[in-house]
């Protein structure tokens, strides 16, 4: 991307991130380098979904590249509020990292009132992955098609249910959009994460929903669900049979997701970019892109100004589209 720094230009420059860190920090660091404890990853989500499988996988080569113990703690609940809290008030010494998704920028728009800013009360470092939902049916249902579902909604105003990650959660705004673009009734069933909502729809407890796509890739392959589109702008190369939803019945429809590595605001610089400089080659390097590619998703390629930019972009695009939509905050 045109906006982003180069791994040697980041390396040279220093990394010129969003907030620099205290005099204070920066003793600390002087005294004992970092990191010299295990580092704490905290993930909103339970294990299983998207943000969980994208931390653990930073964990581990953070963990190879820094000759320390990189811990997932996963603090799940209110759509990744309760995690995005802890995080905000946590020391900001290193020890302490957060896998911030898409969803955290989200809620504030959705949520009457959310516990954290994502602007100020974060340190941007790197933006991991990009991705899409996936609008899927339990196969019970007739229906084969996006048009197949907004007819049958029409036809049953209110019956369907979906399933979402939590209020306030991606999931939650692709469904609430959809239903204001479609102009359909469907009723919405929050869950504390990816892994319990899909556990729901492949049980039938519920009938729909747009799931990330690296958990509920697999049973999309083997029709233990029936993927219908891909909630963002463009088809995934996971599922390229899968049209867009705005090529299939809703032109102008797009959702997208990321997931990405934040600390707390404060946070010493010389810390960030030890982070980034572990972070970066990784994820410009062909073997994680293919790996990527397994799970549905794609590297993120953004980090320190860039990625702060992009958190600063998503938050008012997707007030934006709440607006544009008419959803009122839950």
């Amino acid at each position: 991307m045109t906006d982003c720094p180069s791994r040697r230009a980041l390396l040279k420059s220093g990394g010129a991130l969003a907030l620099a860190g205290t005099a204070a920090g920066a003793r600390a660091l002087a005294a004992d380098p970092w990191p010299a404890k295990p580092v704490k990853i905290l993930v909103g989500y339970p294990a299983g979904g998207a943000n969980d499988l994208i931390a653990r996988a930073m964990a581990q080569v953070l963990g190879e590249g820094l000759g320390q113990s990189f811990i997932v703690d996963n603090k799940s609940g209110a759509a990744g509020a309760i995690a995005a809290e802890a995080a905000a008030k946590s020391s900001p010494d290193g020890y302490t990292l957060y896998a911030m998704a898409s969803a955290q920028v989200l809620a504030p728009s959705l949520r009457k009132s959310v516990p954290y800013d994502p602007i100020k009360d974060f340190a941007a470092i790197a933006l991991a992955a990009r991705g899409s939902y996936v609008l899927c049916v339990h196969p019970s249902l007739p229906i084969h098609s996006v048009k197949e579902l907004i007819a049958y909604a029409k036809a049953n105003p209110g019956k369907l249910n979906y399933a979402s990650s939590g209020t306030g959660a991606g999931p939650h705004l692709a469904s609430e959009v959809f239903a204001s673009m479609a102009g359909i009734s469907i009723t919405h069933v929050p869950y504390r994460g990816d892994t319990p909502a899909i556990t729901d729809l492949l049980a039938g407890q519920v009938e729909m929903g747009f799931m990330s796509l690296a958990p509920i890739l697999p049973h999309v392959k083997s029709g233990a669900v029936r993927g219908l589109a891909v909630a963002s702008g463009k088809r995934s190369a996971a599922v390229p049979d899968l049209p867009t939803v705005a090529e299939a019945a809703l032109p102008g429809y797009d959702i997208g997701v990321w997931w990405g590595l934040v600390g707390p605001a404060g946070t010493p610089r010389d810390i960030l970019e030890k982070v980034q400089s572990v972070l970066v080659p990784w994820l410009e390097s062909p073997a994680t892109a293919q790996r990527f590619l397994e799970m549905g998703l794609a590297p993120g390629e953004l980090w320190g100004e860039a990625f702060q930019r992009e958190i600063e972009k998503d938050t008012k695009r997707f007030a934006e589209i709440v607006r544009g939509a008419g959803i009122q905050p839950e």
